[in-house]
């Protein structure tokens, strides 16, 4: 990655909106390495947001604990939270990023005036995509509203009775927050499309400060528990949605939306007439807009499927969705640090790459960050296997969340697991695929996962009996998962093998396999060293003992890699040696 890039990534630096939004023309040798270096940034922040999402959800487990109030809230607040993902975890901003280039290629002028029509078109479209989207999910939230009994049948069809009643009155309540995070995610995408990161990577942690603000005040008797919650939901996503608008009226000021300013905008010059471009920005509004269903549907296969475990869930009786929702809060941690970065962080780089045709580049690009996917996902699938139903225990097992919903969350935790990694390295098939265009594709392969959830989903429930039955949902989630990537990875080949004339292919973007069998050697060894140290330390404090099978899992994995002299293992610790010696590396 180029320094001016590397700048915008950061959103540092001198460079204009304009200038980090249209990447870099050229690929020198360190260009590799920006996808390590913006998925670490946004890692750093989304940590930040994951511990105090871990708080909150800590709160709501003190405050509602794991029965038939948890499963109504959980039911309530899950179409919501899925939506906020859809919207705000790429593809928008894929989209809008495809919509940018399409308006600048229409004729803008040479020389300086690139930059400023570039800048003009930005906030034109800026402004179209904010009322027309806005006006679609308001008549969507709306409609919503109306529906609220039918949503309520169709997310959670065992609720009955006073819980199906609890549900409906809290979907009232967290429905709007749709709105809120629809926009939120618009203007996240506009700020990634300027080369900003690290207001979207921050704006959760605010949404989480909210919630905890209302569960505060459910905690001293202000506010009933389940409500103060979802208003606290709601109420968090209105602070997230101005958090981003603040950021991006700054950057581009909407109001000043007219004729091209500049040395190169005299009467007489050859940029577009404003009304023009109007024109243009309102119907690739629209059109952005038209093409986001697929997009969307694409890339939240994983919030679909979990979805549909919750409804198969709701027929096992009460605190089994609740389960399910604490299960996998637990995974948001390494997954936002790990999977979500880097697929986030990969995105604009394979998208230039593809544009630019660079499929050499393109495939080492895509094979770095599946390797470093699966270096850091493998691991924490292991350490959660050994460390999960005790960390289920310290972090949940508070008020109102007993000791048999705390054993149901660490059978529900270790269902997931077998899914981590296929979740992780879907964000980054899918970054390469949504680069290569193949946005429809992606759809279909969102339906097969979610179709293959619900089939193997149905067979398990019949199959696991008790108290293990919790676990079929689960499993059937990390089976739909790895069918999607495997789906996704014939789609990009396909399309790679297409574009580049026969160049490229799947394999060739694919991690080599001594690579990946040394990487589950040394996650092997994570989850030996941690599964012993806390059993020699079980009587000697529940934190104690996570603390210390943390540190020896971690030192179990790197000590395993070093030994067999894995690439990525030796590069990090000479970039570190010549770090603490105070020398370039």
């Amino acid at each position: 990655m180029s320094a001016s890039e590397s700048g915008c990534a950061h959103g540092k630096g001198g460079e204009s909106p304009s200038s980090c939004a249209s990447g870099p023309a050229e690929h020198g040798p360190g260009y590799s390495g920006g996808i390590a270096r913006t998925a670490a940034l946004l890692g750093g922040f989304a940590l930040v947001s994951r511990v105090l999402g871990l708080l909150r959800d800590m709160s709501m487990a003190w405050l509602v604990g794991g029965g038939a109030a948890a499963d109504a809230l959980v039911a309530a607040m899950r179409l919501p939270h899925v939506l906020r993902r859809m919207l705000g975890e790429g593809s928008l901003s894929m989209t809008l990023t495809a919509s940018l280039v399409h308006l600048e290629r229409m004729g803008a002028s040479p020389g300086h005036a690139v930059a400023a029509e570039r800048s003009r078109s930005m906030r034109l479209l800026a402004r179209a995509l904010a009322v027309r989207l806005g006006l679609v999910l308001t008549l969507l939230t709306v409609l919503g509203l109306v529906a609220t009994p039918w949503l309520t049948d169709i997310l959670a069809p065992g609720f009955c009775g006073p819980e199906r009643q609890e549900a409906i009155y809290l979907l009232r309540i967290c429905l709007p927050y749709t709105l809120a995070a629809g926009m939120a995610a618009m203007g996240m995408a506009l700020l990634h499309s300027l080369g900003v990161f690290w207001l979207p990577a921050v704006s959760p942690a605010l949404f989480n400060i909210v919630i905890l603000c209302f569960a505060g005040a459910a905690a001293l008797g202000l506010l009933p528990a389940a409500p103060a919650l979802a208003v606290g939901m709601l109420c968090g996503g209105v602070a997230q949605w101005l958090a981003q608008w603040l950021a991006v009226r700054r950057l581009l000021p909407l109001h000043n939306a007219g004729p091209a300013d500049g040395p190169d905008a005299a009467p007489g010059s050859e940029s577009r007439d404003a009304s023009t471009l109007h024109s243009r920005a309102a119907s690739l509004a629209w059109n952005c807009i038209g093409r986001l269903p697929a997009g969307l549907l694409g890339a939240s296969a994983p919030q679909l499927a979990m979805l549909a475990a919750m409804s198969l869930a709701s027929s096992l009786g009460r605190g089994q969705v609740a389960a399910l929702y604490y299960a996998e809060r637990l995974l948001e941690l390494p997954l936002g640090l790990v999977g979500v970065c880097l697929g986030m962080a990969s995105l604009p780089t394979l998208s230039r790459l593809a544009a630019a045709r660079e499929f050499s580049l393109f495939s080492d690009q895509l094979r770095t960050a599946l390797r470093l996917t699966l270096l850091l996902s493998l691991p924490a699938a292991a350490g959660l296997w050994a460390v999960g139903p005790r960390l289920v225990e310290g972090l949940l097992r508070h008020g109102a969340f007993g000791d048999n919903a705390a054993y149901e969350t660490g059978l529900a935790l270790w269902a997931y697991l077998p899914g981590l990694p296929a979740f992780a390295v879907n964000r980054s098939l899918l970054a390469a695929c949504n680069a290569l265009g193949e946005v429809r594709r992606t759809a279909v392969s969102a339906v097969w996962a979610v179709v293959a959830t619900l089939a193997v989903g149905g067979a398990l429930v019949h199959s696991l009996s008790g108290s293990l039955g919790v676990m079929a949902p689960a499993l059937a989630v990390s089976l739909g998962l790895w069918l999607q990537c495997g789906l996704l990875l014939c789609i990009m080949g396909r399309a790679l093998k297409k574009s580049s004339a026969g160049a490229a292919s799947a394999s060739v973007c694919l991690p080599p396999a001594g690579a990946v069998l040394r990487q589950c050697a040394a996650a092997a060894a994570t989850a030996l060293a941690a599964w012993q140290l806390l059993n020699q330390l079980d009587g000697r404090g529940i934190w104690l003992g996570i603390a210390l099978a943390i540190i020896g899992g971690a030192t179990a994995w790197a000590f395993c890699l070093f030994v067999l002299r894995d690439a990525d293992a030796l590069a990090a610790a000479r970039a570190l040696a010549h770090r603490l010696h105070g020398r370039p590396h």
